[in-house]
Formats: structure tokens, sequence, C-alpha cells
């Protein structure tokens, strides 16, 4: 099991997903709670903002029934966590629990890494969606968002190894992921407009799709993807779970790729 949750720290969800599909690891549930990791990830790398977010909430709420005692941040009576839409419905978010000592017992080990990569995800979406009201002068709110899409492309499939390294899809689903992939890594203008309304309609619900006029105003490939580059270069490293974050919360190797790319570029 700490093969998976190293593999996932690390951002690679497609070898996660492939050892929790070939062998059964123990215990069982947490094999289950870390696949609907896995698979938050990779609709993150997708631009499947929405069912990432729901995916970790439905992780977060399997590793609960098992361990009820775990912190978790509050939700109010509007549904929001922190001024965040909890979208679809409430979505259980997992706060840190203290780190087990040094020496001590395996499980509880695993079950901390288990927490911090659940709160590290979550939090770093709830970061993204804060991200929307934080747009750059000169750039009109739709620019700013399909920047944001822009610059999750750079993290999660442009900077991402496994995005030209990877093997066989495990199932279905993995492979209309792949298909997804495959699309941003064409450049198919579709796809990142597609991706950019996910994440717009997760702030404002009644939003209309991206258009092609916003592709257009952004300077469309070429000017977005240089918009997006100094998006990410305004960063501080990752993870970019806000300033709560603890010193040794790992960070997405894809991630910290398409940093250095940028402060480099």
């Amino acid at each position: 099991m700490s093969s998976v949750i190293e593999a996932l720290e690390l951002g690679n969800w497609r070898k996660a997903s492939r050892i929790l599909h070939e062998t059964e690891p123990l215990p069982a549930y947490l094999a289950v709670v870390l696949m609907r990791v896995a698979r938050a990830m990779s609709h993150r790398a997708a631009g499947e903002h929405s069912l990432a977010w729901t995916a970790l909430g439905s992780a977060a709420l399997q590793l609960l029934r098992h361990h009820p005692g775990l912190p978790c941040l509050s939700v109010n009576e509007t549904g929001l966590v922190d001024d965040i839409p909890s979208w679809p419905g409430e979505v259980q978010r997992l706060a840190l629990p203290r780190k087990p000592t040094t020496g001590g017992d395996a499980d509880a080990d695993l079950v901390f890494r288990s927490v911090r990569l659940i709160w590290r995800e979550q939090q770093e979406l709830s970061q993204l969606f804060r991200r929307i009201a934080e747009r750059s002068a000169g750039l009109t709110p739709a620019t700013h968002i399909l920047v944001l899409a822009f610059v999750e492309y750079l993290c999660w499939v442009r900077h991402d190894p496994g995005t030209w390294t990877k093997g066989v899809a495990i199932d279905e689903e993995a492979a209309a992921v792949e298909e997804r992939i495959e699309a941003f890594r064409g450049g198919l203008r579709a796809e990142f407009l597609r991706s950019a309304t996910d994440l717009r309609r997760l702030h404002y619900p009644n939003a209309g799709e991206m258009s092609l006029m916003v592709w257009n105003g952004g300077g469309k490939y070429d000017g977005l993807l240089r918009l997006a580059i100094l998006e990410l270069r305004r960063r501080t490293a990752p993870p970019w779970a806000g300033p709560a974050k603890p010193a040794d919360c790992p960070a997405r190797l894809s991630s910290v790729n398409a940093w250095q790319f940028a402060q480099a570029a």
C-alpha cells in the first residue's frame, strides 16, 4: 500500500491505478479510498474539475467511515467551506490530523499519509477556485479562467512524464480520460474551452460555455500559453495548499516541473 501512496504523492496516478488494479492490497477500504484519489487526479488531468472535486469528497467520506475521529473542515449552512462551493451538494473535506510519532504503528502512518494526500488535493482545488477572483489587470474574467485552465494543462498534462509514457488504460473510464488528455496534447481548442467552462461553472453554475471569442481574445493557443506561464511564474513553489501546508507535504512531480519551467522562461 505504501507504494500506491508514494505514487500518488508524486502525482503518478497511472502507476497507482495500475497497482490497485493488478493486486489486492490491504486493507481493502484504503485501496478503495486511494483508487478514488487516483480517479480524482485523472479527472484534473482531463480538465474535469467538478468530477475531481466530488471524487475527493467521496474518498474523504470513505476514509471517515473507518476512522470517524479524523478532523474535518466545517461546512456552514450555505454549503460553503472557506467560501468555496461544495459542488454538487455538500462535499466532505478533511483537515490534517497530528502526524504519528516516528517508529509507531505502520497502519497509522498509512492512514495519515492518505489523509494528507486527500487534504493536499482538496486544498489545491480550493486554491484554484479562489484564483478565479484574483485575475490580473488587463484580463477579462473569462480570459482569466481560460488562463487558469491552461495552467492546469501545464501542470497535469504537458509536464507530466506519464503523459508521454502512458501504458494501456485499466478500464473504460481510464480510457476515456486518456482520450481527453490526448486531445489536450494535440492542442484542440474545444478541450481547453470545455475545461475552462467546467471551472467557471464551479463558481458560477449558470454561466454559459466559453466561446471562440474568448479563445481569440486571449491570443489563441500561443497567447494563452504565454499568459499561463506568466501566471505560473507568479506562484510560489508547489504544492499550492495554502499557508498552512506542513513542511513535509509532498508536491506532485508534474507541478514542480511546470513551475520550474515557468521560473526559467
